[in-house]
C-alpha cells in the first residue's frame, strides 16, 4: 500500500491520502476522509490516483475477455487488460464491477472466477425474464391507477389478495398506489375493482381457519363396561337443521339422566387422531358453512340420534322429592335417541318426560341463583345464508326447552367437574372471578342494566385447579358436554375414560400443554365467527340500504347514545339532539356500511 493507490473500502473506490502508523487515511467519493486499518482496505490500483472523484469506467470488451479466459481464475490485472485492453486505476475499478453485478464474472478481487456457458445462458434468461416481468408490472400499475385493469394482469392482484388475508406482510400494490398497508385497504381496493363481490368473507382465512372438513383415520378407544339404556326415552333436543348432536335428556327410573355422545371412543388420547382433533379445536359455525373439528364420519357414528342406537357418556342424577340432586353417578353406555327441536319440545313441556325434566332443571337454576349466578341476556339473533345466497337474520326464539338444556349442560359440568376434583383427576375447569364492587341489578325488561351488568363480569380463564365460576353461581365447573365441537370437553371426556377403565390418567403437564395448544387456535374460532356474523350483517344492511328498525338506548358516551338495535343485535352510537331516558325506544335508519372496515352508522329515522 502506497500513497495515491487506489483501494476498495466497503464495496467503494478509495484513494490513500496518507499513511500512518496503524491507519491509513482514505479520501471517499463524497469528499470525506476516513481512518481506516489496513484490514479493512484491498489494493485494486497502485495508482497514482489524483482524484477518487475522477475514476470513469472506460469502454470495455467484457464478452471478448470471458471467452478468452473461459477455465481460468485471472486476476484482476490481467481481467482489466483483456477487457479494458490495460491496467489503470479506472480499468481496475471497472474489473471490479465486472464481478457479480454481469452474467460473465463473480467472485472477490483475489479469487475471480470465469462463469461457464451455461451459467451464463441462465443468468441472462433469468434477467430478461426479470426485466420482461418489471415491464408487466409498470403496464399493470399504469392501468391499475386510472381505476382499470386487463385480463392479462389479474394475477398481479394475488398481492392484494395475500395481503387481505394477511398471508402477507405487505403489498406491493398498495405501495405502489401510495395507500396505507392495512387489510381493510386492500379489501376496498378488491371491491372497487371488481376482483371481490360485497360477500366475500375474509375473516376466517385472515385468522388462517381450515374451511375444508378433515379426513383423518379414527382410531378405537380403550374398552369400557357399557350399560344398555336402550329401554329409556331419550331426546337430543336442538335447533332445526343441527348436524352435530352430541347431548341428549332423559327422565326414567325416578332419574334425571344426561347422555354425551362418546367422542373418546374413536378419538383416543395421545393418538393421531387426537393431535388432529387439538389442532381444530373446535366447529368453526359461520353463517355461511359450518366447518367441524372431527372428519362427518365421527359425527356420523357418534351423533346421538344419528344410528339406531348411540354410544354415550351418562350422567345418572338421584333426586329427592324437591327435584334437588343427592347423587351423580357417570358411567359409559348405549342409548336409543330420539332427535327433536326445540320448538317441537316446546309443545310438549306439560308433558312426560319434559315435564319431570325441566322441574329438575328449574330447581338446579334457582339453587345457581341462591349461590349468586349472574343472568346476562342480550339479544341473540341466528345468521344463516342459505344456497340460494339469501341471507336469513332471526332473533334467537325464546324457548323454556332451550333453557331447559342449557341448565342441564351447566349441571353435567358441575357434576363432572366435582367428579374430577374429588378423585384427583386432572382436567381443564373453566373459573370466572367475581365482579368487583357494587353489581348492578339487571332484568331483561331493562336492556340498559343488563349492558351494565355485562361491564362488570370478568372473563373466564381455564386451569387445572378448580375453582368457582361466579357467573354460573358454581362453585367448579369444566366444559364437558359437546365433545364432537369443542376439543376442551373432548379432552375430558379422555381423561373420565382414562379413570373408569382404570387406565394411567393424563398428567396435569399433558392437560395444561393440550389446553394451551389449542386455547389459541379457539381464540382465533372465536374471532372468526364474530368478524364473520358481523360481515354478514354489514352485507344484509349493504344489500337493502333502505332499512329501518328500531333501537333502545342502553347507555350514554361523550355526547352520543349507545343505541342497541335488538333485531339485528347490534350496538352502535347516535347524536341524539333531544336528551332521552335509558331503555327508550326510537326509530333508526340505515346511513351508511363500511364492510372491508366492519363499521356501520344508523340515523335517527324521521
Amino acid at each position: 500500500m502506497k500513497k495515491d493507490a487506489l483501494v476498495l473500502y466497503k464495496q467503494v473506490p478509495a484513494r490513500i491520502n496518507e499513511i500512518l502508523s496503524d491507519k491509513i487515511v482514505i479520501a471517499l467519493p463524497d469528499g470525506k476522509e476516513k481512518k481506516v486499518r489496513p484490514k479493512d482496505i484491498f489494493v485494486l490500483h497502485p495508482g497514482p490516483v489524483k482524484t477518487i472523484n475522477d475514476i470513469q469506467v472506460p469502454p470495455s470488451q467484457t464478452e471478448e475477455a470471458w471467452e478468452l479466459l473461459q477455465g481460468e481464475s485471472p486476476s484482476l490485472q490481467e481481467l482489466a487488460e483483456l477487457a479494458f485492453s490495460e491496467f489503470t486505476p479506472e480499468s481496475a475499478w471497472g474489473a471490479f464491477l465486472l464481478l457479480n453485478r454481469t452474467p460473465w464474472f463473480r467472485g472477490a478481487v483475489d479469487d475471480i472466477s470465469v462463469r461457464t456457458p451455461e451459467e451464463v445462458e441462465r443468468i441472462q434468461k433469468e434477467e430478461a425474464e426479470k426485466k420482461e416481468a418489471e415491464e408487466r408490472w409498470a403496464g399493470f400499475i399504469s392501468v391499475l391507477k386510472k381505476g382499470q385493469i386487463q385480463e392479462e394482469n389479474r394475477g398481479f392482484l394475488t398481492d392484494l389478495e395475500q395481503y387481505c388475508l394477511q398471508k402477507s406482510k405487505r403489498s406491493r400494490i398498495l405501495q405502489e398506489l401510495g395507500k396505507q398497508q392495512s387489510p381493510e385497504n386492500a379489501h376496498r381496493l378488491l371491491l372497487q375493482l371488481g376482483v371481490w363481490d360485497l360477500r366475500r368473507n375474509p375473516w376466517p382465512e385472515r385468522y388462517d381457519m381450515p374451511l375444508d372438513a378433515p379426513s383423518f383415520a379414527l382410531e378405537e378407544g380403550i374398552a369400557v363396561e357399557r350399560r344398555d339404556l336402550t329401554h329409556m326415552e331419550a331426546y337430543a333436543i336442538d335447533d332445526e337443521g343441527n348436524k352435530d348432536p352430541d347431548d341428549a335428556l332423559s327422565f326414567a327410573d325416578g332419574k334425571f339422566w344426561v347422555h354425551i355422545a362418546d367422542s373418546s371412543s374413536l378419538i383416543p388420547a395421545g393418538t393421531d387422531a387426537d393431535r388432529e382433533a387439538r389442532g381444530r379445536a373446535a366447529n368453526l359455525y359461520i353463517p355461511e358453512t359450518t366447518v367441524p373439528m372431527l372428519p362427518p364420519e365421527a359425527t356420523e357414528k357418534l351423533g346421538l340420534g344419528l344410528q339406531e342406537t348411540s354410544r354415550a357418556l351418562s350422567f345418572a342424577y338421584t333426586l329427592d322429592d324437591e327435584c334437588n340432586v343427592t347423587d351423580c353417578e357417570i358411567f359409559f353406555s348405549t342409548v336409543k335417541v330420539t332427535r327433536t327441536t326445540y320448538g317441537d319440545a316446546e309443545t310438549k313441556l306439560q308433558e312426560e318426560p319434559f315435564k319431570s325434566m325441566i322441574r329438575v332443571t328449574d330447581r338446579f337454576n334457582a339453587w345457581r341463583q341462591e349461590n349468586g349466578a349472574l343472568s346476562l341476556q342480550l339479544p341473540e339473533v341466528k345468521i344463516r345464508v342459505d344456497k340460494e345466497g339469501d341471507i336469513r337474520i332471526t332473533p334467537l326464539e325464546e324457548y323454556k326447552s332451550r333453557d331447559m338444556v342449557a341448565a342441564a349442560m351447566m349441571m353435567t359440568g358441575f357434576h363432572c367437574a366435582r367428579f374430577a376434583r374429588d378423585n384427583n383427576i386432572p382436567i381443564p375447569y373453566v373459573v370466572q372471578p367475581a365482579p368487583e364492587g357494587d353489581v348492578p341489578e339487571a332484568s331483561p325488561d331493562d336492556p340498559a342494566s343488563m349492558v351494565q351488568l355485562r361491564k362488570f363480569m370478568k372473563r373466564s380463564q381455564t386451569t387445572t385447579i378448580g375453582g368457582p365460576h361466579s357467573g354460573m353461581g358454581l362453585p367448579v365447573y369444566t366444559r364437558a358436554t359437546s365433545p364432537l365441537r369443542r376439543y376442551s370437553d373432548l379432552l375430558v371426556q379422555q381423561q373420565i375414560r382414562l379413570y373408569l377403565a382404570k387406565e394411567p390418567l393424563l398428567s396435569e403437564e399433558d392437560i395444561l400443554e393440550g389446553t394451551a395448544s389449542c386455547e389459541s387456535v379457539t381464540g382465533r374460532v372465536t374471532l372468526s365467527e364474530r368478524a364473520s356474523n358481523l360481515h354478514w350483517k354489514l352485507v344484509y344492511l349493504s344489500e337493502n340500504p333502505d332499512w329501518e328498525g328500531e333501537g333502545v338506548l342502553v347507555g350514554r358516551a361523550d355526547r352520543q347514545m349507545i343505541v342497541q338495535i335488538p333485531s339485528l343485535a347490534l350496538e352502535t352510537r347516535i347524536a341524539l339532539k333531544e336528551k332521552l331516558p335509558l331503555n327508550s325506544r326510537i326509530p333508526v335508519a340505515l346511513e351508511r356500511v363500511d364492510i372491508p372496515g366492519q363499521q356501520v352508522q344508523f340515523k335517527l329515522r324521521d
